[in-house]
């Protein structure tokens, strides 16, 4: 498991690795405590998009690399975006 702020050169290019280096199995929405959307699940670019407009609390995007699993929670804080990476071993 990993934490981090990321600033916004570092939230673009998690952005760009995951867009081109996985393949992502879902991405989930957070609007507020204990509040996920029932919308259709975003688009990558539709998840920056949110993060970057503070419009949701975060976002969750669960993906594949490398023959792991890897969960990326994304939450919006005063500091940046922070990261808190978890990553499934399933080998």
């Amino acid at each position: 498991m990993s934490d981090a702020i990321l600033d916004d050169e570092a939230l673009d290019a998690l952005f760009r690795d995951i867009g081109t280096l996985t393949l992502i199995d879902e991405i989930i929405v957070k609007h507020g405590p204990g509040m996920v959307g029932d919308a259709p699940p975003p688009t990558l670019d539709e998840a920056r998009a949110m993060l970057d407009a503070r419009t949701v609390r975060g976002v969750q995007i669960r993906y594949r690399h490398e023959g792991a699993a890897w969960y990326d929670t994304l939450m919006v804080t005063l500091q940046g975006v922070r990261l808190l990476r978890v990553r499934h071993d399933f080998s």
